[in-house]
């Protein structure tokens, strides 16, 4: 890891909040990567630290992007696995670490990013993650926070690790304020670029970092995705009533959306997507049999 002095000692002893992006077996939506966009892009950003990635990195499982045109090849966009001192306009400041997930060292870099944390002298910490759910998107996007003192019992399950479980369980570990949010994408559309859940994220980010974070462009796609989907419902009954039975379940379930996962029960393991889809067509079909007990001004 190579640190930049000039931008460490602009940031030692300010406890700025720390955002973790990092990619991983889920990015639900493109939530991840749109939010890290939106930041790096929208807001001043200056580099702290760099990892070199082209060690860490595996580029046949994540390629880099590169242009093609009038017969020659350019502008090779390579990984980056990064710590940047964030400033918004009103002279806020934050600590992003973002980018690729790296393929070896994991324990090493988490405590390579421990030690720079406790150099600067950084303050409490955000690790974002989004997963695809059984929720509509006709509803808002959910945020199931974890890593507090609520002391809520759920599970346990195990679930595929990404390198961003790693460090939030290590800094947890350290004794350090984490806040885990993981955003609940609407499993019917996580393969699918969807930015009202990164429009979630940077809020609760803008909450927890105290930033003012751009989202008026993410938002317009937003509108611009929902009322595409909501064309395709539309010509299509079974993904109407798919969607009908799971806003049903969302408004009885919503007290508890924000705390627990619909789907894993204790000692299970987080299903794939096609036992997501199996789910929720069970659950639709509990829902037709139950139709005949709804009072009238429940019925759809």
């Amino acid at each position: 890891m190579d640190v930049y002095a000039g931008a460490r000692r602009r940031v030692a002893g300010k406890g700025l909040p720390v955002v973790t992006l990092l990619d991983g077996v889920f990015d639900a939506g493109g939530a991840v990567a749109a939010m890290r966009s939106s930041l790096i892009d929208g807001l001043a950003s200056t580099p702290l630290a760099e990892f070199d990635a082209d060690l860490l990195v595996d580029h046949r499982a994540t390629r880099p992007r590169i242009t093609f045109h009038d017969g020659s090849f350019s502008s090779y966009t390579a990984p980056r696995l990064a710590v940047d001192v964030l400033t918004d306009d009103l002279g806020n400041q934050a600590l992003l670490f973002s980018g690729a997930e790296p393929v070896l060292g994991w324990e090493r870099i988490a405590a390579a990013f421990g030690e720079l944390l406790d150099d600067v002298g950084a303050g409490s910490i955000s690790v974002v993650h989004s997963v695809p759910l059984p929720v509509p998107h006709t509803r808002p996007i959910s945020i199931r926070r974890h890593g507090d003192d609520s002391g809520e019992s759920i599970g346990p399950f195990e679930i595929p690790a990404s390198f961003s479980h790693l460090v939030e369980t290590r800094l947890t570990e350290a004794g350090r304020d984490v806040s885990g949010m993981t955003i609940q994408v609407p499993h019917y559309i996580a393969d699918s670029e969807y930015p009202p859940a990164a429009v979630a994220g940077l809020e609760a980010i803008a909450a927890d970092a105290g930033l003012a974070v751009p989202t008026e462009e993410l938002r317009q796609a937003g509108r611009e995705v929902d009322a595409h989907i909501a064309a395709q419902i539309e010509d299509n009954p079974d993904a109407e009533r798919l969607v009908a039975g799971l806003e049903l379940r969302y408004d009885v379930d919503a007290p508890q959306l924000a705390q627990r996962s619909t789907l894993v029960a204790e000692g299970e393991q987080v299903p794939d997507g096609d036992e997501l889809g199996a789910a929720a067509e069970r659950y639709l079909r509990s829902v037709d049999e139950a139709e005949g007990q709804q009072p009238k001004d429940q019925e759809k």
